[in-house]
């Protein structure tokens, strides 16, 4: 490994003094050929030789060996993950190439689920480093086989760098790996490679599942819907020095390279808009030539709100021009478009570079200009633009999220003199009464209840009833058995008492303990007591004392539902000019929030409601943080590890405070008496973390 680590050296320092080190003649065999057999040929150049491909794992020659000289800050020492920005550092030095163990994983970023192939064949793709990458081990996990596209739903996993959630493609519905912007192209060019390296797989690739993205074919391999994405990717996330640096790292290691790194134009020869032009190597031509954009391409911006604005870029690169090369707009929508640079000098055309392409959306409907490129010794080359521009209202993602807040965006809304904003928590805004026993005591109570001393059914004129006790004997009725496990209740009663039996008193008890106490009239009364939580086979008792009669005319037991709803942020509602972002502070971080905006002055409706996760507060000033351990008792919750000094409140499930302590202790126990399910919150220096409680 001191070869590998010399020549590693060798190359940082030539890069950086030179260009990339393709190898001369490398892709010589290419010249000539167009789409498919380009690929195929290309397939020949990359995979003629896999017995260097190093073995799968940690420690010498294995994996880990690669990913150290190929994934490595050579400043820092950090590991260079795309899939996370949690920074973690190799140890240097690492002789014996040890791995991270679940903090980082080996990632297959085309998923090895797609193949059928066993790790040990000669070629197998599992040991292939061109697209194997060191990965946060949590956002792996989740990751799972899906496949790359855009989330356009609620994701079940966002790291602020990668996210995991639904989408919908022409080929495709179900979860996605969605990459930071900036390594989109990275993982495009992964895949390409992976498609041309192993085209000979086509009978590998394991089609029974929908997430592959690969199809049984040696040309184009990629899905439709996936070469789309790909080709987007690759357009709109340009080769990095990362990537040109790893390229020749992994050939030094393997001895093949990915072509689409060295030569990013061979995607478009392959899969792209130059498939029917045949590829030229670039020391075959002496003549002035744009190699790109071609003429007669089409940029498509796509879709923009009214008011909104929208930026894209071109790749622009020539070859033996005599001069500078000029940019110009026009066509019918020209005034909407707008480029950064009007003229591109011959070196920097020559070395390659990107210009900026600006669409300002204040026209409605489709958009179109022409953007051309002449001068240099070239003929003219004419780009179509073209974009939709939306009256269609809406809220936007928010931007600029910190841990206090975040801008809240939106799209115009056509005649709007200005704007409200809502910003929102989901909260408990009450309860729901859903019955869990009813009796009006019109006919004889079903034999799962239970009658003690006297209790009988009795009518008179005004109605009928249920008689407890005599002038000598007690009554009691006991409800059939109810779930009071998982929700409190509330205990509705309507009695009266018997002729001049005055003050006549019915107790209630839930499962043998007192409820309530109520004292009757000559005329009915409603009498409620709340019930807490208990079992789930609990019982309720009505109970008269002998010489104390009642009538009992209705009975009802609820369980009180939590109703969830909007809960507005102190300040909000709120009525702001006529502009189409807001700046949100105040907020506690790490909290989810809703905002939703209503457009005045025009009659527009309210707009859809967006989520904004407030991000965690690392500012804490040397703070440390505490992060709470409970542990559950015969008698209540044990706390340990709280940061003096703490608050503690304890909550049923209906949101009322049932405990309020403010500690100055490490330690604290809450004492629960009834079993049910509760809410905890410990408040602490540094925020507050909440705790449902089953006990």
């Amino acid at each position: 490994m001191k070869r590998f680590l010399l020549l590693y050296s060798l190359f940082v320092f030539f890069f950086f003094y030179g260009y990339s080190t393709v190898p001369i003649g490398y892709y010589n065999t290419t010249e000539g050929k167009k789409a498919a057999v380009l690929k195929t040929e290309l397939h020949k150049i990359i995979c003629q030789d896999t017995s260097q491909f190093l073995d799968y794992g940690s420690g010498k020659g294995n994996t880990w060996e690669g990913f150290y000289y190929a994934d490595r800050d050579a400043t820092t020492d950090a590991v260079i993950d795309m899939y996370s920005d949690i920074i973690r550092y190799f140890p240097n030095p690492n002789p014996d190439f040890v791995s991270f163990g679940q903090l980082i994983h080996i990632e297959h970023s085309v998923p090895k689920s797609w193949w059928k192939c066993d790790i040990d064949h000669p070629d197998c793709p599992a040991k292939d480093l061109n697209h194997l990458f060191p990965a946060d081990g949590p956002t792996n996990s989740s990751k799972n086989d899906n496949p790359l596209g855009i989330v356009s739903g609620t994701p079940t996993h966002d790291n602020g760098v990668s996210k995991i959630g639904p989408a919908i493609y022409d080929g495709y519905v179900g979860a996605v790996f969605e990459p930071a912007d900036k390594y989109k192209g990275d993982f495009a060019r992964a895949y390409f490679y992976m498609a041309t390296a192993y085209e000979h797989y086509k009978d590998k690739w394991d089609t029974t599942k929908p997430e592959n993205m690969m199809e049984s074919n040696t040309y184009p391999v990629l899905k439709p819907w996936a070469v789309k994405l790909l080709l987007q990717w690759h357009r709109d996330d340009p080769v990095s020095i990362k990537e040109l640096v790893r390229n020749d790292v992994v050939f030094i290691t393997q001895k093949n390279r990915n072509p689409f790194i060295d030569y990013p134009f061979l995607v478009e020869y392959i899969w792209g808009t130059r498939t029917n032009i045949p590829y030229k190597l670039d020391n075959n031509i002496n003549f002035p030539y744009l190699k790109w954009p071609n003429d007669n391409d089409t940029l498509n911006i796509g879709k923009v709100y009214y008011n909104g604005t929208k930026d894209t870029t071109i790749n622009i690169q020539a070859m033996n021009l005599t001069g500078d090369l000029t940019v110009s707009l026009g066509g019918i929508n020209a005034a909407n478009y707008s480029v950064n640079k009007s003229i591109i000098s011959k070196a920097e055309a020559e070395a390659g570079t990107v210009i900026q392409i600006h669409y300002n959306a204040t026209t409605v409907g489709n958009q179109t200009a022409l953007l051309s490129i002449y001068g240099g010794g070239i003929e003219l080359v004419s780009i179509k633009l073209k974009s939709f521009t939306s009256d269609e209202f809406g809220a936007l993602p928010a931007s600029s999220t910190s841990n206090n807040g975040f801008v809240a965006d939106w799209t115009g809304s056509f005649g709007a003199t200005g704007y409200m904003i809502d910003v929102y928590t989901i909260g408990q805004t009450g309860t729901i009464d859903s019955s869990l026993i009813t009796e009006d005591f019109k006919t004889t109570l079903l034999t799962t209840w239970i009658k003690e001393g006297y209790a009988v059914n009795y009518s008179d004129k005004l109605g009928t009833y249920i008689k407890l006790g005599t002038t000598s004997t007690y009554g009691k009725i006991t409800t059939p058995a109810f779930d009071l496990s998982k929700t409190p209740g509330k205990l509705t009663v309507i009695a009266k008492q018997f002729s001049n039996d005055n003050g006549a008193p019915i107790t209630a008890t839930l499962d043998n303990k007192a409820l309530a106490v109520w004292i009757t009239a000559v005329e009915s009364q409603t009498f409620t007591a709340e019930i807490p939580f208990s079992t789930p086979v609990s019982k309720i008792a009505l109970a008269t004392l002998s010489g104390k009669r009642v009538y009992i005319d209705y009975m009802n037991v609820a369980a009180q539902i939590p109703e969830y709803g909007s809960v507005s942020v102190s300040g909000y509602p709120k009525t702001i000019g006529n502009v189409l972002s807001y700046a949100v502070d105040g907020l506690r971080s790490s909290s989810e929030y809703y905002y939703t905006i209503t457009p005045i002055g025009n009659g527009g409706s309210v707009s859809n409601q967006v989520s904004v996760q407030t991000t965690l507060n690392t500012n804490l000033e040397n703070k440390s943080i505490n992060i709470p351990y409970l542990l559950l008792s015969s008698s209540g919750v044990c706390i340990a590890n709280l940061t003096e000094p703490s608050k503690i409140q304890l909550f049923d499930m209906m949101g009322r405070e049932l405990q309020s302590h403010n500690i100055n202790a490490s330690d604290f126990k809450v004492t629960i008496q009834q079993n049910g399910m509760y809410l905890l919150k410990i408040q602490q220096k540094n925020g507050f973390n909440s705790y449902k409680i089953i006990y």
